[in-house]
């Protein structure tokens, strides 16, 4: 009986772990051809806040924790698809700047992210506090190189 025990907080936290993972694929639920991709999203949403300084390349690699080659792939196809546009830098011409054109912040308006946006703010009080916490935790964590 007590080896039950033992294996039930670690099934419990995989399907838990397997739930967040189900639901995260959730978000970018349209399988359309011409679809963006997560890292997309995750890529017009970081050019949207990012200051000047920060729209390139490095910076959206540090963003999507990915090195230089995926962020300057990423960045192409959105500039293939009209969604952004690369300026050189005013201060540095070593550097390019990525903006987001004007089809870029109109396909924000129907970003995936906002459902879950209106859902989480459907929680109440205690559950999102509850959710945030877990969350903040969760993304410490993993954030953290890994020691197994």
């Amino acid at each position: 009986m007590s080896e039950e025990r033992d294996i039930a907080p670690d099934r419990k936290a995989r399907g838990i772990a397997l739930l967040l993972e189900q639901t995260a694929r959730l978000v970018y639920d349209e399988k359309q051809p011409r679809a963006l991709h997560a890292v997309q999203w995750s890529a017009l949403r970081y050019l949207e806040r990012a200051g000047a300084k920060s729209r390139n390349v490095a910076g959206l690699a540090k963003y999507l924790g990915v090195t230089s080659g995926p962020a300057s792939r990423t960045a192409a196809s959105l500039v293939s698809r009209g969604l952004a546009e690369v300026m050189d830098s005013p201060t540095d011409s070593r550097t390019k700047i990525i903006n987001l054109t004007d089809a870029g912040h109109a396909a924000l308006e129907h970003d995936p992210l906002n459902r879950c946006a209106r859902i989480v703010h459907e929680l109440g009080d205690d559950e999102l506090s509850t959710l945030a916490l877990a969350l903040n935790k969760l993304h410490s964590r993993l954030s953290k190189p890994s020691d197994d």
